[in-house]
């Protein structure tokens, strides 16, 4: 059983100079469980393990705005009561608007992530923590550009991210442990394109329909050591979306929704219990269908999923569902 509890107090203040920010947070941690965290000295009941940490932060930022420019910059300072001393996350952003239409900016940050209590204990027949994990450290900078006109929006935006002691689950055989590890480090490449169409901004006979194509290509380099990874090697290198939203008849609305996708790295495949070894992930693609119709005070919905009943594999060697069929009813008080 895990609890979480906490507090947080913000305060934002706007001045000649700017708006000005200071907030803190005081966060506590808790588990109690038969096979995560450390011998109890008093059991209770079949719970005889436990760990709990406090997570102390305070925040400072600043914002400053100058005719088309906008400049931010902030810093989070954090006690965990897990690591000793004080880290510091700093982070700054960059927007300029050259035209009305127009928006580039650029951001850098750096953060953390603590390992879970899963990560440092838990221990089975199939798996093997490492109470001695070291906390995920990445630095990252986007750079973006906006275009938006009454009729369409054009996004791009360039990222880089740089993952130090990133934590993950791995082994290097089938029959081996999994064991959670901090891989030395993870980098990664990618960009981001999209596109919002509003049509009904030019043709009134087409409004209340709008279209999003959106693009993601991501590249990724890791000190693998030739280890089978569970999550962090297998990244998503490539993804289309397509919505389109469009009214068909007084109330009654549809709701496209296309993804294709590829997925890097690999899943290990069993057939009638027998490991047939690594196989890499294939690409797919799916459609989905979303119908609602609207009428007073009821909101009728029939969500129509995976509508070619594609069979495809997304983590893991667990096949994702087939087609299948939701709806349901809303009433409006």
């Amino acid at each position: 059983r895990g609890d979480t509890y906490g507090a947080n107090l913000i305060f934002q203040y706007t001045w000649r100079g700017g708006t000005t920010s200071l907030g803190g947070e005081l966060r506590r941690e808790e588990i109690i469980s038969s096979k995560l965290g450390t011998p109890m000295a008093t059991p209770k009941g079949h719970y005889t393990r436990s760990d709990a940490r406090t997570i102390v932060s305070a925040t400072a930022e600043h914002t400053w705005t100058w005719q088309r420019w906008a400049a931010s910059a902030g810093v989070m300072m954090q006690r965990n009561t897990l690591l000793d001393g004080v880290r510091f996350y700093p982070s700054a952003g960059l927007a300029y608007r050259p035209t009305d239409d127009l928006k580039l900016n650029a951001t850098w940050s750096r953060s953390t992530r603590m390992p879970t209590f899963t990560d440092l204990y838990y221990t089975t027949e199939t798996h093997t923590a490492n109470v001695g994990l070291k906390p995920e450290r990445s630095e990252s900078v986007d750079l973006g550009v906006t275009f938006t006109r009454p009729a369409v929006t054009l996004r791009l935006t360039g990222y880089l991210m740089w993952g130090r002691d990133v934590i993950d689950w791995v082994r290097d055989s089938g029959t081996a442990k999994w064991a959670s590890w901090n891989f030395t480090e993870i980098d990664k490449q990618g960009v981001e394109v999209g596109a919002t169409f509003r049509p009904g901004a030019i043709w009134p006979s087409m409004r209340g329909t709008v279209l999003n194509v959106d693009y993601a290509r991501m590249n990724q380099t890791a000190d693998s050591h030739g280890l089978e990874s569970r999550y962090s090697l297998n990244y998503l290198r490539d993804k289309v979306t397509v919505g389109l939203q469009h009214p068909i008849f007084r109330g009654l609305t549809a709701s496209w929704h296309f993804r294709a996708q590829k997925r890097m790295g690999s899943y290990r495949r069993y057939e009638n219990k027998k490991d047939m070894g690594l196989e890499p992930y294939p690409a797919f693609s799916t459609l989905d269908l979303k119908l609602n119709y609207a009428v007073r005070k009821f909101d009728f919905h029939l969500d129509l999923n995976n509508m070619f009943n594609v069979t495809y594999y997304d983590i893991g060697n667990v096949p994702q569902a087939g087609f299948w069929l939701m709806g349901g009813v809303a009433f409006k008080l």
